[in-house]
């Protein structure tokens, strides 16, 4: 399944206004920078940015969210963000976004998103046709993010 898995890929150029005092990028950044490149991925999979931010079908917010910072980004330097699912449910769905340059990796965030009833504020079912974009990107069926999340 791993070979024919899809990645969205896009460039992230730092900022002198994303850096602290030190002169490196301040953390809680990098999860602004994961979510913005989420709104890029869900329309290059298929669905179109109102369908998905302006609906009220359904309701998908983040459940969990965790980085694992492994070298400092720096101002003025362009990072690659290579952008999967992690784990697919019923209701859950786990994205993976990896940050390198130049073959590094400089961070990683996990985000487990669920589909909520706007109504009932339960869980609900991924649908079918969301379901359908989010698989060609699925790189694995399970993960601990995912039973993190969905318990």
């Amino acid at each position: 399944m791993e070979s024919s898995t899809k990645t969205y890929q896009r460039d992230l150029k730092i900022l002198f206004r994303d850096a602290d005092p030190a002169g490196i990028m301040y953390f809680a950044h990098l999860f602004s920078f994961a979510h913005d490149t989420f709104e890029a991925f869900i329309v290059e999979a298929g669905v179109p940015w109102n369908d998905w931010f302006r609906t009220n079908k359904h309701f998908v917010p983040i459940r969990h969210a965790e980085a694992d910072y492994l070298s400092p980004f720096f101002p003025g330097e362009t990072y690659q963000v290579n952008t999967q699912v992690e784990s697919l449910s019923e209701s859950t769905f786990c994205m993976r976004y990896t940050f390198s340059q130049k073959d590094k990796t400089h961070a990683v965030v996990k985000m487990a998103h669920t589909f909520v009833d706007p109504k009932s504020k339960q869980k609900a079912k991924i649908p079918v046709e969301l379901r359908q974009r989010l698989e060609p990107y699925l790189i694995q069926k399970s993960s601990a993010l995912h039973e993190k999340a969905v318990k």
